[in-house]
């Protein structure tokens, strides 16, 4: 008996089946492909040539994300020195745009985005005792995928609020020693309400001191401690002030950060009526003036090309009366090599991060009968000997721009005029 077998073939649709007309556009698009890729050949049509009709395909190009693979193990660079409990801020470096877990002593203690440049940072808290950090990169489920090397920390007790030795009744708007006591070797900030009065160093006495202007009203005064980064780890309670009278003195133009052209300029302000001014760049006198009946002056004053600190003080004194107003004259010009740190033949600057004064010593070192000057914020200098070290500082020998010479505290300079 035969046995038949059935096909069933299905036909397929005509829009989904190669026609004739298929396999020739097929050799078309090879031909012309062939022709862009053969060197030499332009993909324009000769002239006279029929034009060939194409589709634009459009091209997306985009950023990719980094890739498991290529995210590098964090680093964390905090400071590792004098770290007590409290407030603490991790920082470190890692691949742009990754997420870095932080870990102290194998607990999760939060995350932090990678920036652009490759930094990042963590607020956190720790307590006394040891303590191991560790940075790693996590993807967008939370896996690990590299893990930096451990950072292990002494961290010290938590430092005891400073105090503030508040003044009693009122006091004359102006220049004022405020003073107090602390850990000695710590930091410490003073703040009037919002603003930033200047920072000191505690003694070996446990004392500190802080030269400074008060303008006048009622205001609060804070004591801050602050740890190695900077940061406050400790605060006194607000004592309220109250400064009034006083020879109201102030420097109102230029303002904070004009740039001005070199030459003569005029410096204006107001000030109590008959008082002999001097007007300083730093610790360079410029000139002087006298307070007219209304209460106002001006003077005009010769100004170099580069950066300036301007104040005023009493004739005679060595106590300026207005936090220094910081302008530009021209173009700031880098005079000899750029330094990277305090050394000799540098030239430096007296922060506007301390208080209203930095001494200067006949000797480097700390004495109540080696004061040879006061240098205002913003003074420039050059370092001509050192360093020495003594009592807690770094001592240099310099030479200022209003020609006055001994030793001051390192710390207190800057490289660059703030």
């Amino acid at each position: 008996m035969q046995q038949t077998t059935t096909t069933t073939v299905t036909e397929i649709p005509d829009e989904r089946r190669w026609q004739g007309r298929d396999w020739v556009k097929l050799g078309i698009t090879g031909l012309l492909a062939l022709a862009l890729l053969r060197p030499g050949v332009s993909a324009q049509p000769e002239a006279g040539a029929p034009a060939v009709a194409t589709t634009p395909v459009p091209v997306v190009v985009s950023t990719p994300l980094p890739t498991l693979g290529a995210l590098a193990a964090p680093a964390i660079l905090s400071t590792r020195e004098a770290v007590v409990a409290g407030p603490y801020t991790v920082r470190g470096t890692g691949t742009p745009g990754s997420t870095v877990e932080v870990l102290v002593n194998g607990a999760p203690v939060g995350t932090a985005v990678v920036g652009a440049d490759g930094n990042w940072r963590l607020d956190t808290t720790l307590a006394a005792g040891e303590a191991e950090l560790v940075a790693r990169a996590v993807d967008a489920g939370g896996q690990v995928v590299a893990t930096g090397e451990a950072v292990k920390l002494a961290v010290g007790e938590a430092l005891a609020a400073p105090t503030f030795n508040a003044p009693a009744g009122e006091v004359e708007s102006g220049p004022i020693t405020l003073s107090g006591t602390g850990t000695p070797g710590t930091k410490v900030r003073v703040r009037a309400g919002g603003t930033n009065l200047g920072t000191t160093v505690v003694g070996p006495d446990g004392r500190w001191e802080l030269e400074t202007i008060l303008g006048a009203g009622k205001q609060p005064i804070i004591v801050e401690a602050l740890d190695a980064s900077g940061n406050p780890v400790a605060a006194s309670a607000p004592v309220e002030v109250n400064a009034t009278g006083g020879l109201g003195v102030s420097v109102d133009a230029p303002t904070e950060g004009a740039v001005l052209q070199p030459g003569p300029t005029v410096i204006s302000g107001k000030g109590k009526p008959g008082t002999v001014l001097e007007i300083l760049n730093g610790d360079l006198v410029l000139g002087e003036v006298t307070v007219g009946q209304d209460g106002t002056w001006n003077v005009e004053v010769p100004l170099a090309q580069g950066t300036a600190a301007i104040s005023a003080r009493v004739k005679g004194t060595d106590q300026i009366l207005t936090r220094p107003v910081r302008v530009t004259i021209g173009e700031a010009v880098q005079v000899g090599p750029a330094c990277t740190e305090i050394a000799v033949g540098c030239r430096a600057w007296v922060t506007r991060a301390g208080g209203l004064n930095l001494r200067m010593r006949s000797a480097p070192a700390i004495s109540p009968d080696n004061i040879i000057a006061r240098l205002p914020i913003g003074t420039e200098m050059m370092v001509d000997e050192g360093p020495q070290s003594a009592d807690g500082f770094t001592w240099w020998r310099v030479t200022t721009v209003g020609g006055q010479k001994g030793w001051v505290a390192g710390e207190n300079l800057v490289l660059q005029p703030d």
